[in-house]
């Protein structure tokens, strides 16, 4: 595609220059990458504006740069060089990625998957019912961006823009018919998925995380609750009744696009009845719009009875038969990291299970799935990353005591924060009765919760789930809780 063709498609201003007359090659966003044919767009950063690197970026071959008018004013150009200015480089540069690669989205089926919790499990279970009916499918969120034949680990829960579109790109090229996303609020507050047309949109819950970004739970929400605008979802939101902010969302909504789901409220559109908790899963009666039938979920808790529900809502939607979703749902191998046991062999006598959960709700959810298939005591490692939201850490320390039987307060990324002093936010959430163990080393605590462990017993190594590092000041390291927990389990 010629640049002048670009730029006409974004409503871009073209300046009067021989470069528009020349194919772009691919769009690149690092100056130091650019090569022979790239369009550079300077997006401006938390300390630089990258927009002031044009003329590292055309010296790298680029043909031209789209950049803010403030690193236009820092580095002026020269005649010789194409430089746009645009004043919204946000908008700008998700119209120019989804032009560029032709608008993916208007090509699949998207699913947009947002909330605090549940997005990953919730996200890979409509991928599961969509493969299970035949349809090619896509998928992209917090551990990889997969489809068959393709699977890259993921960096960031949705990708930027550029790189977002360009693998969507691929997923449509690949003959993908659908594409499940995980919509995290960072990526709709810095609009990396502008220019995307979903056709569905599910919002699991919204509760304290990211505090650090937004500036309260009303602009969490706020960014949230944008995916549900017209600007994005095309087709039916999927939204949970039990919670708050979802029946805040609801009432915003024309309820004729809506779908609500609970684990018991019988007003909403899809629910449960005649429930039977087990240690392996869950029976009982599925009640959707298009009927209900029984079923056995393989995953542990009510808080994956909600996220079963969203994903069952968004699979009939999408016209796959209740009877496939039913006869495949005790097949689903679940998902890494979340509610994962750490097994070694069939006489194992200790339970293990690593999960992500790493907010007050998760914790508390997962911590109240667990009871009631471990008969002895509840033994939870947890901690808190550095850099991050502060005031959840007293909360989810106070959350530990009260509900398992030996809390142990370990880091989990300190980051650039002194890890001891994340300990002592942690503790200071849990009353003067209950003695903590805290044990910054992490493989230690968790060795130590493990080897404590009597018959009976569960140990709950919470917080990183999938993660296989550790950020400890700027350095990442190796570290998986389930590497750890097998070395562990091997030793006792």
């Amino acid at each position: 595609m010629k640049l002048r063709e670009l730029l006409a498609k974004v409503n871009l201003q073209q300046p009067e220059h021989s470069a528009l007359d020349l194919e772009v090659n691919r769009v690149c966003t690092n100056s130091h990458a650019c090569k022979q044919g790239d369009l550079f767009i300077g997006m401006p950063g938390t300390r630089v504006d990258g927009g002031e690197f044009w003329r590292s970026a055309l010296g790298q071959g680029a043909i031209a740069a789209v950049v803010t008018p403030s690193a236009a004013d820092k580095q002026p150009p020269t005649a010789d060089a194409c430089v746009i200015q645009t004043e919204d480089m946000i908008a700008t540069c998700s119209a120019i990625a989804a032009a560029f690669y032709d608008y993916p989205t208007h090509k699949l089926k998207t699913i947009g998957v947002t909330g605090t919790n549940g997005k990953t499990t919730t996200s890979h279970l409509i991928e599961y019912f969509l493969l299970q009916a035949q349809q090619p499918t896509a998928l992209l969120g917090t551990l990889y961006t997969r489809w068959q034949g393709y699977s890259q680990t993921a960096i960031h829960t949705t990708p930027f823009s550029v790189e977002l579109q360009s693998q969507l790109a691929e997923a449509v090229k690949a003959g993908n018919k659908y594409a499940v996303m995980e919509v995290s609020s960072h990526a709709l507050a810095q609009g990396r998925v502008k220019a995307c047309s979903f056709e569905v949109g599910v919002f699991t819950n919204l509760t304290q995380d990211h505090l650090d970004y937004h500036k309260d739970m009303e602009d969490y929400f706020q960014a949230k609750s944008s995916l549900f605008t017209p600007e994005y979802l095309k087709g039916k939101a999927i939204i949970n009744l039990d919670d708050a902010y979802g029946k805040r969302l609801i009432n915003r909504l024309d309820s004729s696009k809506v779908w609500t789901y609970s684990v018991n409220d019988r007003a909403a559109d899809l629910y449960t009845s005649n429930l039977d908790y087990q240690p392996t899963g869950v029976r009982g009666t599925l009640h959707t719009p298009v009927g209900e039938m029984a079923f056995n979920s393989p995953l542990v808790g009510q808080f994956n009875l909600a996220n079963l529900l969203a994903a069952v809502g968004t699979a009939l939607y999408l016209d796959v038969e209740l009877q496939v979703l039913i006869d495949c749902l005790p097949q689903f191998a679940g998902v890494p990291g979340r509610m994962e046991r750490v097994q070694l062999t069939p006489e194992q006598d200790i339970s293990v299970i690593v999960d992500y959960a790493h907010t007050p709700d998760s914790l508390e959810n997962l911590l109240k799935a667990a009871r009631p298939f471990i008969s002895g005591k509840m033994i939870c490692v947890f901690g808190c990353g550095g850099d991050r939201d502060r005031t959840k850490r007293p909360l989810m320390g106070k959350i530990v005591a009260e509900l398992a039987d030996v809390a142990v307060v370990t880091s989990d990324n300190p980051r650039t924060e002194n890890p001891e002093q994340i300990l002592k936010d942690i503790v200071a959430g849990i009353p003067l009765t209950i003695e903590p163990m805290v044990i910054s080393d992490r493989a230690q605590a968790i060795a130590t919760a493990i080897k404590q462990a009597q018959s009976g017993d569960g140990v709950l190594i919470a917080g990183k789930g999938h993660e296989d590092y550790q950020i400890l000041g700027t350095e990442k390291i190796h570290f998986d809780d389930r590497e750890q927990a097998r070395v562990a389990l091997g030793d006792r």
